[in-house]
């Protein structure tokens, strides 16, 4: 009988990650040589297509008042006496070791505090960022950057305080406002001004940033202006030859998904694809939302990490019936339309303005709508935000699963069981399906997560767009072989979204399943759409048919365009430098991985990468002297344990392997950890050590293919037909088409 051979290399295991990360901009470096400081001038775009809020004002007259009280009109603005919100009358703030003294000197704002050395130094602010509830200020630093200060002011509570409470950070840290983590440029820069460019050079790893308004001006939704002002001035607007939308981006006819996606280019977790403004609305030409997945959401799709609103709105039934975001916010002032229940009442029956309905007395908290609908979690300290995915509370979920309810918000003296006894009391024992039914079990990333899968891909109006796309995220870690086909259904489907993530998810299937319909990808129309198309070839570029060599030449270039503008962050100089790996463009990616160690050396995943490099060509020492140093920033990562009792196997030296096996395991979720693991055992004949081992990652998943075939092997070889016949039926259970699982079965119950 053929016995499983080990597979302990690290090219076999890498996570390399690629376009799946978005880029947030949290890391840090130090002070680059190159000066090239933003000034005044540079500040206004050259793009004449941009008008100013003046010229739109001038028609406009009762949008621009409303916007002027906005807090898009205060995003950012040069600090002086009217904008500055802050105590700087020589007040002093002390917390998590830093003192912070603010003061006034020649009619201009400072702050002198801990600087990228650990010693006190003075500041100029020179802008504010943000208005209420919180309001942050910039400071200008070489090679154009620009920094947050992490001192912020509340504006309800009138005091400093620190975003991040209680933590110390130190100086070098990329969590210091002097790096990476807090860095104006890319990571805050592109949503609180208008056509934001922020010209990053990539060699010298410096900046030129420009815009044309420094806010958050009417161009920022409606599109560049020149046009429109050019139609309403011309014979054919006169002679009431009318043009839809009077040439603008955004105007009074949109349909929901057409508004989302103006207001989704920052109010969403994004990736920036170029910085050219909005020439049409479609988002995956310009920008890759992040769909509702794990770590960022919920495994429900509920907000954990700072989310915007987005990817929870998408998945809504509000959305999904052509309700706009202007139907509860006026676009200019962004207050809310009506405040309360009667908001929601302009569209709901009465009847759930009621008690019968909420359970709570009339005007109480509980009797919001919004309480129960869209709960909230605070963010950046004092920042109150709600989720916009308009669910409805399953407490029957967080008993099963852990995540989050509405009731259990309120109600924290009490359990998960307590809320959901009480929806059953006051709703009955049933609940109406909900996409967050498949989509959790879906979000575990093990065999049987499949067939939940599968179920959001199936076509359903019940099932948002947003969560079908989510599914095929999710099917990148769920090793189900039925996944396939829904993938490439998925190549097929008309949203940019689903074919985006279809595409990420095929690097995980064998390229004979895929190629031939992921190559028709490289001309698709939409930019984020060729990008991932490209790079899911860069290590086929061999296989492609000759039809589609200049298709993917141009589909590449894109893709490099697109990683150099957004290599300014460590985790995305990562990314650039797999890509050149993936060309077998060693060199220089290598220096690519290096320079993201510079900017950030605490920075974990890129030393695996470049191991997992090193070790791809030959240079196992340089692989091992890698994770070395990732072992000892993170002692405790199960990845970087894994990945050396990998490498330390290849070296032939297995004491060491087994040292790191046994570390990985302690703490890791991954089933191949306990299946190599196993395997070593097996090999140095401690027999009864590594059926634990393969037993503890069946604890894991019981449906794991691997664990149980391998498991198999180990029971025939050692003569115990009956222990071997379970799993081989087993594994007959899982994958029923699989001919040679019954092959086995049948062998091992006919001898």
């Amino acid at each position: 009988m053929r016995k499983k051979k080990p597979q302990l290399i690290l090219s076999a295991i890498a996570f390399i990650f690629f376009l799946n990360i978005i880029i947030n901009g949290f890391y840090s470096c130090k002070n680059p040589s190159t000066e090239n400081n933003l000034t005044d001038k540079d500040s206004v775009n050259s793009s004449s297509v941009f008008v100013g809020d003046k010229v739109c004002g001038s028609c406009h007259a009762k949008e621009l008042a409303d916007w002027k009280i906005s807090d898009h009109y205060h995003s950012m603005l040069p600090a002086t006496d009217s904008t500055v919100l802050g105590n700087f009358n020589n007040s002093t703030f002390t917390a998590d070791g830093v003192t912070s003294h603010f003061f006034k000197r020649d009619g201009k704002f400072f702050i002198n505090t801990q600087n990228e050395n650990g010693s006190n130094q003075d500041f100029e602010i020179i802008y504010t960022f943000g208005y209420k509830p919180l309001q942050q200020y910039l400071v200008q630093f070489s090679g154009g950057r620009m920094q947050v200060t992490r001192q912020c002011w509340d504006t309800n509570k009138k005091i400093w305080f620190h975003q991040s409470p209680n933590q110390v950070i130190a100086s070098h840290d990329w969590l210091h406002w002097t790096g990476r983590a807090q860095n104006w440029n890319s990571s805050c820069a592109s949503c609180h001004s208008t056509n934001l460019q922020t010209n990053y050079n990539y060699q010298a790893d410096t900046f030129h940033t420009t815009w044309s308004s420094v806010n958050v001006s009417c161009e920022s939704c409606h599109g560049s202006g020149k046009k429109h002002v050019d139609y309403i001035s011309s014979t054919d607007y006169k002679n009431e030859k009318k043009n839809s939308g009077s040439l603008l981006l955004l105007h009074l006819k949109q349909t929901s998904k057409e508004q989302i996606t103006t207001c989704a280019s920052c109010h969403s977790r994004r990736t920036a694809i170029d910085e050219s403004p909005f020439q049409t609305l479609q988002l995956f030409n310009h920008f890759i939302p992040e769909t509702p997945h794990i770590p960022a959401y919920f495994p429900d799709g509920q907000i954990d990490a700072e989310d915007y609103e987005f990817s929870s709105f998408s998945q809504s039934k509000m959305y999904m019936h052509d309700v706009k975001c202007s139907d509860c916010h006026n676009p200019h002032s962004g207050k809310m339309v009506k405040i309360g229940n009667p908001l929601c009442i302009n569209c709901h029956d009465k009847k759930f303005d009621s008690p019968a309905h909420t359970f709570h007395a009339i005007n109480s908290e509980g009797s919001q709508c919004i309480s129960c609908h869209m709960p909230s979690k605070t963010y950046m300290g004092n920042d109150l935000r709600r989720d916009h995915s308009f669910r409805v509370p399953r407490p029957d979920q967080s008993v099963k699963y852990g995540t989050p309810n509405a009731c259990n918000n309120c109600h924290s003296d009490k359990n998960a069981q307590w809320a959901s006894s009480k929806i059953i009391k006051w709703y009955g024992p049933n609940r109406q399906y909900h996409f967050s039914d498949d989509l959790i079990p879906g979000s575990f990333g093990n065999f049987a997560a499949g067939k939940y899968l599968q179920k959001l891909c199936v076509p359903d109006t019940n099932v948002p767009v947003i969560i079908h796309a989510t599914a095929l995220y999710y099917m990148s870690f769920a090793n189900d072989p039925k996944n396939i086909s829904f993938l490439i259904d998925g190549l097929k489907n008309e949203d940019a979204q689903v074919r985006y993530e279809a595409l990420n998810s095929l690097k995980f299937y064998p390229i004979q399943q895929w190629k031939n319909d992921a190559s028709i990808l490289l001309n698709d129309k939409v930019k984020a759409i060729r990008i991932a198309a490209a790079d899911l070839f860069l290590q086929y570029a061999d296989s492609l048919n000759t039809n589609y060599h200049s298709s993917f030449s141009l589909a590449k270039k894109e893709l490099f365009d697109f990683l150099e503008k957004n290599s300014s962050e460590p985790s995305s100089r990562m990314m650039k430098a797999d890509a050149e790996s993936k060309t077998k463009n060693f060199n220089q990616a290598e220096r690519d991985y290096h320079f993201a160690i510079k900017m950030d050396s605490l920075l974990v995943q890129v030393r695996l990468n470049l191991a997992t490099m090193y070790d791809n060509i030959g240079q196992p020492q340089n692989a091992l002297n890698q994770l070395k140093i990732a072992s000892a920033i993170e002692p405790s990562n199960a990845q970087v344990n894994y990945f050396l009792a990998l490498l330390y196997v290849e070296l032939n030296e297995n004491n060491s392997a087994l040292k790191y096996f046994m570390q990985a395991a302690t703490n890791s979720k991954n089933t191949k950890v306990f299946y190599n693991y196993g395997l070593l055992l097996e090999q140095m004949k401690q027999d009864a050590e590594a059926e634990k081992i393969y037993k503890k990652g069946l604890q894991l998943d019981v449906n794991d293919v691997d664990l149980n075939y391998v498991l198999a092997i180990f029971y025939y070889n050692r003569n115990k037909k009956a222990l071997a016949a379970n799993c081989f039926f087993k594994l007959m259970q899982l994958a029923p088409d699989n001919v040679e699982f019954q092959q086995l079965y049948n062998q091992v119950k006919n001898e």
